[in-house]
């Protein structure tokens, strides 16, 4: 029998109403509102107090079941197993019997997806941790890359200094053929890294773009010197679906599956990939297409088509944002890419102008010397 929210309760019988546990030892704010906006459905009550410091909680907390997850406890979670009730995990751990987790395998493909669609010619990844989250993530990846024929490369290192940490992804980079799609779950990783590889000449997304999993209420991502593109985990569904498989349990019934996977949201775009916040539209989309294919052959009109608007109105939008036509940007993202590929060794002005989207050497030959001052040859020499 399922036990129905009854309106116009009295008090004594709301207070005798079964109380459900959220354990948590990495707060999660969409998690908390999924399981409340379940369990007010029904005669349940929530108690979140310790959905902050899971290792607060009480021997005996006194609850009718509990949905927790312990990211990094193991007291904590072996304090969890012996309370005899209903448990519901949120993370995958193999005492864990009946579990919600996120997709982490389909986080890391949709990484790698936004990475080559921002126009990396190669991927990255890092393990960290022998969790899911970091090697289903780099599994993800992986696949991706497989099944696209992107060339890509994964290092697994133990968690350690941040200082040897910031060394040893600079050093990494620095061995990897670019322009590099960089991308692991944590945003911690790169917000410490950052700063090292601009430190170290290298542009974010031109040279090195990123993508992460959006997991940090200290929004992370967002505060980041380059700000992460992001891949949004569906954590409200989450907890909602985890308080869901809690009442069956309450009920006697029987769990068809006693692990779901919940899929992520989706993608949210900021500037690791090329992706700035602009308020004009217009702007935005041509800025956002220019930078992910100026390496191809595209001329204005693609992107004034892009923007959706008269090229006129494109041009007066961007030069008012930007104080430069969009020609210009195109060339100038061109030109600053020949650069860096002119200062490999083995590497033709002929490959050159191709590979920066420019219709023929001459044409490229005669921009470069007109935004440098010297011809890509003699710039190449002086580059070695």
């Amino acid at each position: 029998m399922i036990l129905r929210k009854v309106k116009g309760s009295t008090t004594s019988q709301l207070h005798q109403a079964p109380t459900i546990g959220l354990v948590l030892d990495f707060f999660n704010p969409r998690i908390l509102e999924g399981v409340h906006a379940f369990l007010e459905q029904y005669d349940l009550r929530l108690d979140a107090r310790w959905s902050v410091r899971g290792d607060w909680t009480p021997k005996e907390p006194g609850w009718d079941g509990v949905i927790y997850g312990v990211v990094d406890n193991p007291e904590l979670h072996q304090r969890i197993q012996q309370w005899n009730i209903p448990k519901i995990s949120l993370t995958a751990e193999k005492a864990d019997e009946c579990s919600v987790l996120p997709d982490y395998v389909q986080c890391g493909m949709m990484a790698a997806r936004e990475l080559v669609d921002a126009g990396a010619a190669s991927l990255f990844t890092v393990t960290l941790t022998p969790r899911e989250i970091d090697t289903q993530f780099a599994q993800g990846v992986t696949e991706f890359a497989r099944s696209h024929e992107i060339p890509h490369h994964q290092r697994r290192i133990k968690m350690p200094s941040l200082k040897k940490m910031q060394q040893l992804l600079l050093r990494e980079v620095n061995s990897l053929p670019r322009p590099l799609g960089f991308c692991q779950p944590h945003a911690s990783v790169f917000y410490s890294t950052q700063p090292v590889l601009i430190d170290a000449g290298y542009r974010i997304p031109e040279d090195v773009s990123m993508v992460v999993i959006d997991k940090d209420v200290q929004s992370t991502p967002s505060l980041a010197t380059v700000p992460l593109t992001t891949v949004e985990l569906n954590e409200w569904h989450r907890g909602f679906v985890a308080a869901e498989m809690l009442h069956q349990l309450l009920n006697g019934e029987t769990l068809t599956q006693k692990q779901l996977i919940i899929p992520a949201k989706g993608i949210t775009q900021r500037a690791s990939t090329g992706h700035l916040r602009i308020e004009d539209q217009v702007v935005g989309k041509a800025l956002s297409f220019m930078r992910q294919n100026f390496r191809r052959p595209i001329g204005v009109d693609d992107i004034v088509a892009v923007a959706g608007t008269s090229r006129r109105t494109a041009e007066n939008r961007f030069r008012e944002t930007f104080n430069l036509g969009i020609h210009q940007e195109l060339t100038r993202l061109r030109i600053e890419e020949a650069k860096r590929q002119l200062s490999q060794r083995d590497v033709s002005v002929t490959t050159v102008a191709g590979r920066c989207g420019f219709s023929s050497v001459h044409y490229f030959s005669t921009a470069f010397k007109r935004e440098t001052g010297q011809s890509p040859k003699s710039y190449q020499l002086g580059a070695k």
